[in-house]
């Protein structure tokens, strides 16, 4: 829009600062709406507008014998040409001038002249030459810029596309994923690599949380151990006993924290194959005193087919964490039921309450 009115006042100005070609822009304008006919239009007939008298005739046709003294040019030139004067007069100027019109067939002459002032009569011409000079012109040249700017845009955009779909594949639980730089435009280049920098800057600060967790853990199990060790030495009775499981549930929240931290770098090979009711066996086998100790039974069931790709380590905590707490909470001297299969599950049953419905939606989050 700024361009096609800088355009436009182009235009005007070149115009206006050049009369003489004004006036015969004029006249040839005037002289186009004449017909073949001999017959004077009732438009060629008003005029310009704002023309303060305004002359219009027909000096030579085929039929119809020469006027000279209205053919003659302003250089003294008889023959029958074109041509056009403009003269100052009171109050404004004077234009005169001959133009030829109509059909090779049936050719004629005209002669024009009109006074006027100011720059009104020539409205038509300069919006003629906006009109042919630049509206014409911008039309193809803005479907062009148009359609550049389409593509250019859609461009730029296909590599933040490309980032927005790796940004919301990324997974909170693989921090060393990182986005792809493109290799253009430059803009997004670096948006891309501040993306990644921040990735990294958060990588490095859950690197040291985790370190943080998994070393205060392991310092609190050996002032744990102490403790427990030294409870056993206090006189058997009721609060010994709460004491003691008070400690217990201290050291199996320790050793989970510990086993969470851990887990999270855990890193699982492709080819590497676990198979759940062994590890299950292994787990019961090795709490069964325990339960025992507590008049409790834990009952194994394999219903097969339950090998898995995963980490050994981490199934076993599974195990452990699970069983143990349905040690703790299950009611009265009623059994542990832990089953596994068909196919890649296991579960572990305590004929306890239950979980409140209220908590369900909770039941995975860390705090809870």
């Amino acid at each position: 829009m700024l361009f096609a009115i800088f355009d436009v006042a182009i235009v005007v100005f070149l115009y206006t600062s050049q009369p003489e070609s004004l006036a015969e822009e004029l006249l040839t304008l005037e002289a186009g709406k004449a017909n073949s006919t001999e017959t004077l239009p009732r438009d060629l007939l008003a005029g310009p507008p704002g023309a303060k008298r305004w002359v219009v005739r027909i000096v030579d046709t085929p039929h119809r014998p020469r006027a000279p003294e209205q053919l003659r040019a302003p250089n003294g030139t008889a023959r029958l040409i074109d041509w056009t004067q403009r003269e100052r007069v009171a109050g404004g100027y004077r234009i005169s001038g001959v133009r030829s019109v109509g059909s090779p067939q049936h050719p004629y002459w005209l002669f024009m002249e009109f006074e006027g002032g100011g720059i009104r009569p020539y409205a038509p011409v300069i919006g003629n030459e906006i009109v042919q000079h630049v509206a014409l012109p911008l039309i193809p040249l803005s479907v062009l810029m148009l359609l550049f700017n389409i593509v250019a845009v859609r461009r730029v955009l296909r590599p933040l596309r490309r980032a927005e779909s790796e940004v919301d594949a990324l997974d909170p639980e693989n921090g060393l994923t990182r986005l792809s730089e493109p290799p253009s435009p430059r803009e997004v280049v670096t948006l891309v690599s501040a993306v990644n920098r921040a990735l990294d800057r958060l990588e490095a600060t859950m690197g040291t949380l985790r370190l943080f967790t998994a070393n205060a853990a392991h310092e609190l199990r050996t002032p744990l151990s102490i403790m427990q060790m030294a409870l056993m030495q206090l006189p058997p009775g009721k609060e010994r006993d709460a004491l003691r499981n008070d400690t217990e549930m201290m050291i199996r929240l320790v050793g989970q924290l510990l086993d969470l931290t851990q887990a999270e770098s855990l890193v699982v090979e492709a080819d590497q194959r676990v198979d759940l009711a062994g590890v299950g066996r292994e787990i019961v086998a090795e709490l069964t005193p325990k339960a025992y100790a507590m008049d409790r039974e834990i009952r194994f069931t394999d219903l097969g087919a339950a090998t898995i790709a995963g980490h050994r380590e981490a199934i076993v905590r599974i195990y452990r964490n699970l069983i143990e707490n349905a040690l703790s909470h299950a009611p009265g001297p009623t059994p542990i039921e832990v089953v596994v299969g068909p196919g890649p599950q296991i579960s572990v049953r305590d004929h306890g309450k239950g979980i409140e419905e209220s908590d369900l939606a909770f039941i995975f989050d860390r705090a809870c």
